[in-house]
């Protein structure tokens, strides 16, 4: 194992950065020993760039049980890194009326890492409490997922699927990639896809895709929330409000050609009410 102080600066940073994508990729808290083991590096390499990084607040190291966290800092990262971007601007203030007016929260969502990066906007009746306005999200338990994989051809697909697995979220989730795979050619076909209670109990979400000009799909437009309110609401509505927000986004896009829409597929997939 080498020790850190004879690298040179960019595989120091590269190091770094294995070491906070190993914590934050987990799927539990990793000790020191645990990261080392991992990254083929000596603890005291490991324990030097962990110190950095807590320093930073990018990594959090419980003090009891040396385990360690991904840090809020990274949180502050991201937020900047979201609504800067053409797509951003154009899509915020589409997405906030259509929040507004359908009462259910609205998201933009797009692949990175494996996931889908979810930022949300509000319905303006709801206190902002206790709400994450960022969400990631795995593809295969979220309709922004099926829609942003409705992007890749199938061989992508199943890569991504195999790289980063299907872990069951709820009793409902997806975790066939077959299955996936009939979900996600339902989605192109209809134009929108819908996830009931695979990414969480009790939630409900819809989904459609935007387009650039090249026709390629590269984000998704989301809506949804507590299943019972989504249903009461008027699942056709809060569609149809969404695959127009998406075509407005995508025309600002340069997108000149038609996104398929088939509300009827609606009927066989969810039990409508209002």
């Amino acid at each position: 194992m080498e020790d850190q102080d004879s690298e040179s600066p960019i595989k120091s940073v590269r190091k770094a950065l294995d070491v906070l994508e190993a914590v934050a990729s987990a799927r539990r808290p990793l000790r020191i020993g645990e990261i080392s083991t991992r990254m083929g590096m000596s603890q005291s390499a490991v324990s030097r760039i962990v110190t950095t990084l807590s320093k930073m607040e990018m990594i959090y190291q419980d003090a009891e049980s040396g385990r360690c966290y991904p840090g809020l800092g990274l949180a502050v990262l991201g937020a900047a890194a979201l609504g800067r971007r053409n797509l951003d601007r154009i899509s915020i203030p589409i997405m906030d009326e259509i929040a507004s007016r359908t009462g259910f929260y609205v998201g933009l969502g797009r692949l990175s890492r494996g996931k889908v990066v979810v930022m949300r906007s509000l319905p303006t009746p709801i206190v902002q409490r206790d709400v994450t306005l960022t969400v990631v999200a795995p593809v295969h338990a979220c309709a922004p997922g099926k829609i942003l994989a409705g992007g890749l051809a199938d061989p992508a697909v199943m890569e991504l699927l195999t790289t980063f697995g299907m872990d069951p979220i709820t009793d409902r989730t997806i975790t066939d990639p077959e299955r996936f795979l009939v979900a996600v050619e339902a989605a192109r076909r209809n134009g929108f896809a819908l996830d009931e209670e695979e990414g969480g109990h009790d939630y409900m979400h819809v989904a459609v895709p935007i387009k650039d000009h090249n026709g390629e799909t590269v984000a998704s437009l989301s809506g949804g929330g507590v299943l019972a309110e989504v249903r009461k609401g008027g699942v056709v509505e809060l569609v149809r409000a969404l695959n127009h927000g998406a075509l407005r986004i995508s025309r600002e896009l340069d997108f000149q050609g038609e996104i398929p829409f088939n509300i009827e597929a609606l009927d066989g997939e969810v039990e409508l009410a209002g």
